[in-house]
């Protein structure tokens, strides 16, 4: 107001003075706080946009204090000292709790005694985790998650030294006809009518699989009934053999067997890999140790399209696993495709090609036996390795009382595979939210918990970046439904203008009640040297500045903050609103600030 009243005085000094406007724009700059307002204000999505948080929440109260100073002066430019805003923001708290993945390292299983990349299958898992776990996270907060990805060997360990028995690439020319005669006895028969596996000219190709692009291929025709066999070398007869071959499916019926490990004599075949149709125009992968009933797996394949197949038996356990590859894998896959046990002790001589009914109408090219996956994948001359069929578990431990250990069942809960199933999926992920699935999960897994009970909850997440990995989240009981953590909260924060700048300002406001003036006569009712004061307040109501001095109001309002705020720290500010009498009665503001033990005028 009184910028507006300085600039109107101009129009009646304009002709009197030579250089008017001088003088009073000086005592207008002088007076530039002079107009003060105060505000409640809540953040918008604009603003946030105008503050460069595109992710619409600042992430600690000091990016706050640093962001809304300059947010204020743009917004109210005419303000000046003594104005105040009280500002709400959403505010990131974070997760409740961190939950990190963790994948066990060859040193790690050093502790166990263990040389391999895994436990070996004597050892106790669980009698190293935590220690493992300790070493790695040395620093950690209270109610923190680690999840342990490791691998157990589940039987014996080979040392050998990867090699190829087997590298076909059927490269018999540019003429079709059938695959004995074209082969020249490379390729004979052992079961079923002459002539009739064929040999087509074109054969298949992939990307950096090394028996890929050369020669023709053999091809297989559910019409046909001949059986044909090439042989190996060296031979196979201990630890684990490994074959592959790409193919590439036209036609397929109800299913059976088309390629496998053969011995020398007789009908003792191994790995025996076969196809079917999944009912819907697609095809199913299948394989059986030792028996021709095959174990399928549940990924629907195409038709027409080149797949590499690798399938292994362990000699000594007779386990067969199948693979359905895309692309050339230079490390063997945790899971296969389908897995089945059979016989032990066969031994890997020959491979072998079979039509029969119920078989697939293909193309299979590059055929290899090997002792090794990575020799599968590789002419190259490669370094001995560890071969062993081996097992991945997850197991979790919290970091409670200082240490590492197992979680308690008291306020955790981990889902399982069979809690998956219950719900209908395989594990969350971006299209399925735990969000979505949980709060009713868990009414029905724990009807009886309390309102605001909490639970930290652990699940198994999948992404396509990141693969596989263990999330989680607090769940509270509130109004009878699980309420997941909220990760951003409203904050506010209150600033002031000091003449030059806003600044945040962490008075708080407080209003003298009824109470509060019983507690000041209750209080100093009895002291002498309050007599005069506490009589006037006693009869009118209201502290007269005529009956109390500075000191005095001081003295009581330090009673009244200490009764009502304990613990404030150094600095912490008070604007306190008393019902005076100075000439007239009125509410008056007193400002405060905590110096040593003392609340003193600001």
């Amino acid at each position: 107001m009184k910028k507006i009243l300085l600039l109107l005085t101009v129009f009646s000094m304009v002709f009197t003075s030579c250089d008017p406007l001088e003088d009073i724009y000086e005592e207008v700059d002088a007076n530039a706080s002079g107009i003060v307002g105060e505000v409640v204000y809540t953040l918008t999505d604009e603003d946030y946009e105008t503050l460069d948080l595109s992710y619409g929440s600042f992430n600690s109260e000091d990016e706050a204090k640093e962001a809304l100073p300059g947010f204020l002066s743009g917004k109210y430019p005419v303000w000046g000292k003594g104005s105040a805003a009280l500002v709400s923001y959403d505010l990131y708290v974070g997760n409740a709790f961190s939950v990190d993945n963790y994948t066990l390292s060859l040193e790690d299983y050093a502790t166990s005694g263990s040389t391999l990349l895994g436990f070996e299958v004597t050892a106790t898992p669980a009698d190293y985790l935590a220690d493992i776990i300790t070493s790695e996270y040395d620093e950690a907060n209270e109610g923190d998650y680690v999840s342990a990805y490791y691998d157990q060997y589940t039987g014996s360990v080979f040392t050998v030294t990867p090699e190829v028995s087997l590298d076909e690439t059927l490269d018999y020319g540019t003429v079709s006809g059938d695959l004995t005669t074209i082969s020249a006895g490379t390729w004979v028969n052992h079961s079923g009518a002459a002539n009739e596996l064929m040999y087509a000219a074109e054969g298949l190709t992939m990307a950096d699989y090394p028996s890929s692009n050369v020669g023709g291929a053999l091809e297989i025709s559910t019409a046909g009934s001949e059986d044909v066999n090439t042989a190996i070398s060296p031979e196979l007869t201990s630890n684990k053999v490994y074959s592959s071959a790409l193919i590439k499916l036209s036609e397929v019926g109800d299913g059976t067997y088309f390629f496998h490990l053969m011995e020398e004599e007789g009908f003792s075949f191994s790995a025996r890999t076969g196809a079917k149709s999944d009912g819907n125009g697609k095809v199913l992968f299948g394989i059986g140790a030792s028996s021709s009933s095959l174990t399928y797996g549940t990924t629907a394949y195409d038709l027409d399209t080149t797949y590499l197949i690798v399938a292994s038996y362990e000699v000594e356990t007779g386990i067969s696993n199948l693979y359905v590859l895309t692309t050339v894998s230079d490390t063997e896959p945790a899971s296969p495709e389908a897995t089945s046990t059979g016989n032990s002790g066969n031994s890997a001589n020959k491979i072998g090609i079979r039509q029969g009914g119920g078989g697939p109408t293909a193309l299979i090219d590059g055929i290899r036996v090997a002792n090794t996956w990575s020799s599968i994948m590789s002419n190259e001359t490669l370094e001995d390795e560890t071969v062993g069929n081996k097992e991945t578990y997850n197991a979790i431990y919290t970091y409670t009382g200082g240490a590492w250990a197992l979680p308690s069942d008291n306020g955790f809960y981990s889902l399982t595979d069979v809690d998956f199933a219950s719900i209908g999926i395989e594990n969350f992920g971006s299209s399925t939210s735990a969000d979505d699935y949980l709060p009713a999960f868990l009414n029905l897994k724990f009807p009886y918990a309390l309102e605001g009970d909490v639970l930290n909850v652990l699940y198994k997440y999948v992404s396509s970046s990141s693969g596989e990995q263990i999330r989680g989240d607090a769940y509270t009981k509130t109004a009878g439904v699980w309420m997941a953590h909220e990760s951003t909260t409203v904050a506010s924060l209150q600033l002031a203008h000091d003449g030059a700048n806003w600044v945040p300002d962490n008075t708080i406001k407080y209003e003298l009640v009824d109470a509060d003036y019983t507690l000041i006569k209750d209080t100093y009712g009895e002291n002498p040297d309050f007599a005069a004061a506490v009589a006037n307040l006693d009869t009118y109501g209201n502290i007269s500045t005529f009956n109390w001095t500075d000191e005095q109001i001081d003295t009581v309002i330090n009673t009244v903050i200490n009764a009502h705020f304990s613990g404030m720290e150094e600095g912490q500010k008070f604007a306190i609103t008393v019902f005076v009498y100075n000439g007239s009665a009125q509410n008056v503001v007193y400002r405060y600030v905590l110096n040593g033990d003392t609340y003193v005028r600001d």
